[in-house]
């Protein structure tokens, strides 16, 4: 692990104060990834620990469909990200779009993005536990997604992940380096006891 990784690291992640699991605690948004696929009995590990998340009613109203770097398909799902989402998911190996569904059999689903937010945390935690990192980004064209991935009429795009392993940071651009680098400390007082 080169010194700037090391570096990275040390200031993302400054430790929990309890002593929770090692997928949370070393949870992280890198903007810089290696080149290296990622096998596809890891991405079903993936998506099944997706698939595993709890939901209301067990509605499950999620969909995930993933594009591998170098495919027609990656090229225009990375063509929907805002510029800045762009500098940092053009070196990721994976790009997953999320989806959820508007309506079911029962009419509007009014926890599908709480059941979303679920099954993508599981997604993540898996993607740590398998020696992967992965950066949620919202930021993107969703009328455009719609179009060019062809979506049935109730799903709706919500977020863009970026996966792979972290990158090589002594090739990544400057701006990338510097963003990771700067800390950002996590808030300290989030429960009280009423």
């Amino acid at each position: 692990m080169t010194t700037i990784i090391k570096d990275i690291i040390k200031k993302r992640l400054p430790g929990p104060r309890q002593p929770i699991i090692k997928e949370i605690s070393q949870r992280w948004s890198p903007r810089f990834y290696s080149a290296k696929q990622i096998p596809l009995n890891h991405l079903k590990i993936i998506f099944e620990a997706a698939r595993f998340a709890p939901s209301a009613y067990n509605h499950q109203p999620w969909y995930f469909y993933y594009a591998k770097k170098g495919s027609d398909s990656y090229k225009k799902l990375f063509s929907t990200l805002n510029d800045n989402n762009r500098l940092w998911a053009v070196s990721a190996p994976i790009l997953i779009l999320a989806c959820y569904e508007t309506k079911n059999e029962n009419g509007k689903n009014s926890f599908s993005l709480y059941d979303l937010g679920a099954s993508v945390i599981s997604l993540i935690l898996q993607t740590q536990s398998l020696g992967y990192f992965a950066r949620q980004m919202g930021l993107f064209d969703k009328d455009k997604t719609k179009k060019i991935i062809s979506l049935k009429k109730n799903l709706e795009p919500f977020i863009i992940i970026a996966l792979g392993k972290i990158g090589d940071y002594r090739k990544a651009p400057k701006v990338i380096v510097a963003l990771d680098l700067d800390r950002r400390p996590r808030k300290t007082d989030i429960f009280k006891e009423i």
